[in-house]
């Protein structure tokens, strides 16, 4: 292995940092879904009740799932490029990337929760009618689908800034 410049930015501590801040976030989601206090000691049933609180449950999920594992794989990913192949990345690509990859899982996963718990406690204890329900939920489709799509613009810019990345000058 080449010696590493150490003025150099490394990109993988940026990503694994923030899979370390998903994991953290993860832990007080988990937290928050357990408390046996109001209003979060409504969350299990709306979990155990299905329907609109499946989406609170994958947003829970992915994340996860993305949020952390995602964050870190790209974090593996970036050790490789930068580290083992001694390559540099171009920080115009990956702030953007790390920005945009950042506000949609948080959002996106943000915004299936809170639609999810909305909608599951008017089905669970208000049990209000599957067009009541439907009127919660709808709002919530555009803006996570717009959220969902900056957060795979933020991994496809990543992905390529990494394909891009410069071998070190001979």
């Amino acid at each position: 292995m080449s010696r590493i410049d150490p003025d150099k930015p490394l990109w993988y501590r940026r990503y694994r940092g923030a899979a370390y801040l998903s994991t953290f976030a993860a832990l007080i989601w988990t937290v928050i879904m357990v408390l046996p206090w109001a209003p979060f000691s409504y969350l299990p049933p709306i979990v155990v009740g299905g329907g609109p609180g499946i989406w609170l449950v994958l947003g829970y999920v992915l994340f996860i799932v993305v949020g952390i594992g995602g964050f870190g794989a790209l974090s593996s990913f970036l050790t490789t490029v930068e580290l083992d192949e001694n390559r540099t990345i171009d920080a115009r690509m990956m702030w953007p990337a790390l920005i945009l990859l950042s506000i949609g899982v948080a959002g996106s996963c943000l915004l299936l929760a809170v639609a999810g718990a909305m909608g599951g406690y008017a089905a669970t204890f208000e049990t209000s009618s599957a067009q009541s329900i439907d009127n919660i939920l709808y709002p919530y489709v555009d803006p996570i689908t717009i959220l969902t799509l900056v957060a795979v613009i933020g991994a496809a810019l990543a992905v390529l800034s990494m394909v891009r990345a410069r071998w070190p000058s001979s």
